[in-house]
């Protein structure tokens, strides 16, 4: 399994407890992870969009491009594959990924930079990617 090189930012210490746990269920999970996107590509997704990418989030990017963590426990993509002006979410929800692959979305605001998990209509708020990594994504993998 790759697992790009861990950076020196705001979710080191997060990235890492998620990097130790994919070693440890490899056997029983499928774990996928890509290079990094660069700056300047999230930079041109901000400003193509219009649209400010929350700090946490970019310092995901940072890591991996693309991640998909314990057969779709959540994938979360990379800025080319954010979704803008979806209809299945609410408007101002821009879609990052998906979650528990049974049709739940992932996202942000992007209005006020919360992250957003969309449940067939239902809406849980993170108040930081960073809080979404500990209170459902860490805490997922150690229950497997």
């Amino acid at each position: 399994m790759f697992i790009p090189e861990i950076p020196n930012n705001s979710l080191t210490e997060k990235i890492t407890a998620i990097a130790e746990l994919s070693r440890e269920l490899e056997d029983s999970c499928d774990f996928e992870y890509s290079a990094p996107n660069t700056e300047e590509e999230i930079l041109a997704w901000e400003t193509e969009n219009d649209i400010k990418i929350p700090e946490a989030l970019k310092d995901w990017l940072r890591f991996s491009g693309y991640s998909d963590i314990c057969n779709e426990l959540a994938v979360i993509r990379g800025v080319g594959g954010f979704e803008v002006g979806c209809e299945l979410v609410p408007e101002d929800m821009v879609i990052i990924g998906e979650v528990i692959g049974d049709g739940e979305f992932i996202g942000f605001s992007s209005v006020t930079g919360k992250i957003l998990r969309e449940d067939h209509g239902d809406i849980t708020e993170y108040g930081s990617f960073s809080e979404f990594l500990d209170r459902f994504v860490i805490r997922m993998l150690r229950k497997s």
